[in-house]
């Protein structure tokens, strides 16, 4: 019988970069630096319904049912060969279908009344593309862009610097910490399981493994050692 050589080989270790998450001091300081609608609807529903980048770039609004307030999440705006295709997501449990909280569908309202009025505006340029999250003309925004333009919003905003990701990040800390379940915050984010969202994000839920430590001492009448 043959045997696999890759399994012979040595990997590098590499390293894992610590994720950060922001406050809801933090959020809430953002938001209320005057963003405009496009920035404050990526924002909210970025924290609030925990959206990868690719996932939010590639939201259309075919999929955001603001009747039975839900967001189907099925695409993700990729690079491929120097140009942006919507790919959809490979694993049942990437494609899900999320309900919408209030201030999301309010801030997405927003921003889908600024882009009928740049429709009009434009006439034929206008390359509508269903895309949510679109440039001002309706085609796709580039990651990068995204990322320049957040760094700046967060800089502006006195908070200190981001990445798009931290805003998932960031949901999934504020779920933890108000004692949400670890199956429904995987289910929220897309992830096969809870093991995986302990994993990627075991920073975010740190402090809800320290409370149930404090919940065994107080259950047990027992205090510090």
């Amino acid at each position: 019988m043959g045997r696999n050589a890759a399994l012979l080989a040595d990997l590098p270790s590499g390293t894992t970069k610590q994720s950060t998450a922001m406050t809801l001091a933090q959020v809430g300081q953002l938001l209320g630096s005057g963003l405009t609608p496009w920035w404050r609807a990526y924002v909210t529903v970025g924290v609030m319904c925990g959206l990868r980048p690719g996932e939010l770039l590639g939201l259309r609004w075919e999929d955001v049912d603001f009747g039975e307030k839900l967001l189907r999440i099925r695409f993700a705006l990729t690079e491929a060969d120097g140009g942006l295709v919507l790919a959809g997501l490979k694993t049942d449990r990437s494609r899900r279908t999320l309900v919408m909280p209030a201030a999301a569908a309010a801030a997405l309202r927003a921003l889908r009344t600024e882009q009928a009025t740049e429709r009009l505006r434009l006439g034929g340029a206008y390359a509508d593309q269903d895309l949510v999250f679109c440039r001002a003309d309706g085609s796709p925004s580039r990651r990068q862009h995204v990322y320049k333009g957040f760094r700046r919003a967060c800089e502006r905003a006195g908070i200190g610097m981001f990445h798009p990701h931290e805003l998932r990040h960031t949901h999934v800390s504020v779920l933890s910490d108000h004692g949400v379940d670890m199956e429904v915050i995987a289910d929220s984010v897309g992830h096969v399981n809870s093991t995986v969202t302990r994993t990627v994000y075991r920073h975010q839920i740190a402090d809800t493994v320290a409370r149930a430590a404090a919940a065994m001492d107080q259950i047990f009448g027992t205090g510090s050692a």
